[in-house]
């Protein structure tokens, strides 16, 4: 999937090494609630698990790549999906490299517009009270704020508030 000079595709074995430390990272992996996995727990997943969950719609990863560079910039993805709601929940994170221009914006315009042309109504995705750089993707992308969901995600070692952003079709 393409968003301007951003491509959106599944990752393979040859990215692993690329976005491996984002899933120990803070800054990356902490603040969007990725798994602190390193690159060899990651290959496995990738080989093992990633069909298996794709193929039940729980987890559709993306690597978001500047394609003109060939450089990974970040990642997204889709999970939960819930046919009988027709919703699914959206994911992303950048390296802090790529952050402050509008990558992540385009990355989740492009995975939002893909999903409600494949018939799913709701898009959900959630955000850490108080992070606001990621609240404002959310709303340029066209989502809405409907409420706060208490304890959801872990961050920092301890359970946080989120609030759920939604963009309908």
């Amino acid at each position: 999937m393409r968003a301007k000079e951003l491509l959106l595709r599944a990752p393979t074995d040859a990215d692993i090494d690329a976005i491996a430390p984002a899933f120990n990272d803070p800054e990356v992996g902490g603040e969007a609630g990725l798994p602190p996995l390193d690159a060899a727990a990651l290959r496995a997943m990738l080989r093992e698990q990633l069909p298996w969950m794709r193929d039940r719609g729980l987890l559709a990863p993306y690597v978001i790549e500047d394609a003109n560079a060939g450089r990974i910039l970040g990642g997204a993805n889709l999970r939960l999906f819930d046919p009988m709601r027709d919703t699914v929940e959206l994911g992303y994170w950048l390296f802090v490299e790529a952050r402050g221009r509008g990558i992540a914006t385009r990355a989740v315009c492009a995975l939002v517009e893909d999903s409600h042309a494949r018939g799913i109504t709701r898009v959900e995705a959630h955000v850490r009270l108080g992070n606001v750089p990621s609240e404002r993707v959310l709303e340029r992308a066209g989502f809405e704020r409907e409420g706060i969901k208490r304890k959801l995600l872990r961050h920092g070692g301890t359970r946080v508030d989120a609030t759920l952003f939604a963009h309908v079709e």
